[in-house]
């Protein structure tokens, strides 16, 4: 019977997102993406709560069971394009040093509709210790792309469990596959 209530459980989640269309998300002028209609802007009390950052993002949007975020960001670090095999090594060893484990699904430099981008998508591990709780391990997926935009980089950040990894592949990379970024 359980077998039975969880298969039915998948195909709903299936169905609704399945269901979900996309829809595009204008930045400004120059920057769009799609994002499942689903999706809600992150409230700057929420986001704070969930994210610790000293520049305020783009945009933040969150899955309505708040289990899975999509982040744009920029970082003032000089990027002038042709630059990507030198800022990919220290993208590449910047998210190795920040988990326990890393392991790469993707790990390239691919054009998105005309311009390049720095991919990375993977699964990484992060143990926890301290004085006041047992060692915990948290396994996340995430799907980032790094392009310059002028003179400056440009992040696209999609994130949720591991576990759920499976149901969202499809998505982040639907979306990562829709971003445009023109130059001004």
């Amino acid at each position: 019977m359980k077998k039975f209530i969880c298969i039915g459980l998948f195909f709903n989640a299936a169905i609704i997102f399945s269901q979900d269309k996309m829809v595009r998300h204008q930045i400004n002028e120059e920057i769009s993406y799609e994002v499942p209609s689903s999706f809600v802007l992150m409230s700057s009390g929420v986001r704070k709560q969930k994210y610790v950052s000293a520049r305020e993002p783009l945009a933040m949007h969150s899955s309505m069971d708040r289990e899975v975020d999509l982040g744009v960001n920029w970082n003032q670090m000089q990027w002038m394009d042709g630059e990507e095999e030198t800022i990919y090594g220290f993208y590449k060893a910047s998210i190795q040093s920040m988990f326990d484990e890393v392991e790469f699904i993707q790990d390239e430099i691919k054009e998105v509709n005309g311009k390049k981008f720095i991919v990375f998508e993977f699964i990484s591990s992060l143990k926890s210790e301290n004085a006041f709780s047992e060692t915990k391990s948290s396994r996340n997926y995430t799907y980032i792309q790094y392009t310059s935009y002028n003179n400056q980089v440009l992040l696209f950040n999609f994130g949720c469990k591991a576990r759920l990894m499976n149901q969202w592949q499809p998505v982040a990379a639907e979306i990562m596959n829709s971003v445009k970024v023109k130059e001004q």
